[in-house]
């Protein structure tokens, strides 16, 4: 019995040590593809699906570690780069499994942001923005968001006004 439970303890360690290399491999490799999309001048799409892939096999293997919050904010930003908007609302999304991570106002702020802007989807834009607001009332950010949430609701024509006269407000306050 006790030669058993040796054996299980080495066993053990030794499956623990191969995940642990697979895993700094693994970052290894998400390290270099990095090097390598930064240092192309122009957008390199192929080379994105890849670092984007490697992303998220790396958060799928190793779901509780907090880098992946990092990683899945990097895919978000690539994805969005590659218009793949969808992609990167999705990514953004799954920074919020993370709370505490630093950008995870930020990553809802982006939802909000490519769901208007990039999709035309003016009611899940507005569903983020409320959703920014509930959880980050006191953010640098959350007067813009007001801001934006009003824009939605108005038409081109109505926003163009609007900017002219606050423009005006402006000339004549500095007159």
């Amino acid at each position: 019995m006790k030669q058993y439970s040796i054996v299980l303890i080495l066993i053990s360690a030794l499956f623990i040590s191969a995940c642990n290399k697979s895993q700094s491999s693994l970052q290894s490799e998400i390290s270099d593809m990095e090097m390598s999309v930064e240092s192309n001048n122009k957008l390199d799409t192929a080379n994105c699906d890849s670092l984007i892939s490697l992303y998220k096999n790396y958060c799928i293997l190793y779901k509780d570690d907090t880098i992946c919050a990092d990683y899945f904010f990097k895919a978000a930003e690539l994805s969005a780069k590659a218009g793949k908007y969808q992609q990167a609302i999705e990514l953004y999304g799954n920074t919020q499994r993370f709370p505490v991570y630093r950008k995870v106002a930020r990553a809802l702020f982006m939802q909000g942001f490519i769901a208007e802007n990039n999709l035309g989807d003016k009611n899940a834009a507005r569903e983020y923005y409320n959703r920014f607001l509930i959880k980050f009332p006191q953010h640098k950010m959350a007067n813009e968001v007001k801001m934006l949430i009003q824009s939605l609701n108005m038409t081109d024509e109505m926003l163009i006004q609007n900017l002219k006269r606050q423009n005006d407000t402006l000339v004549n306050a500095n007159q």
